[in-house]
């Protein structure tokens, strides 16, 4: 009997470094019951950037999630991150931020969106 190998996941080195770039919103809305939180975050690390996204409902990580200018090591964070994209060095710029955000920022909608 011919035996399966295990399948096998892509896994994202862990990240470190210093953030460049932070943008925290929450969002509230009357239907739910509790606040939505985003953290868009452009993380420098020995190899390029790294543009991370954390979404979350928890009340008590919300004044414990870091701010521009913080050295993080992801391990020791408290939070995971819902995205993680590698940019080289050379390719990171503003706009490439700016996108970053316009395309995984989250926020609670109006009523019927």
């Amino acid at each position: 009997m011919m035996s399966t190998p295990p399948p096998t996941t892509a896994v994202t080195p862990r990240i470190q470094g210093t953030i460049l770039e932070a943008e925290v919103k929450a969002s509230v809305d009357a239907t739910r019951p509790l606040p939505l939180v985003c953290g868009l975050y452009a993380i420098e690390s020995a190899d390029g950037v790294w543009l991370c996204a954390y979404y979350g409902m928890n009340r008590s990580v919300f004044d414990f999630l870091p701010q521009k200018g913080a050295s993080i090591d992801e391990s020791a964070l408290g939070i995971v991150f819902h995205v993680k994209e590698f940019v080289a060095k050379e390719k990171y710029q503003p706009t490439v931020w700016e996108e970053f955000k316009k395309t995984r920022m989250m926020a609670y909608g109006g009523h019927g969106e």
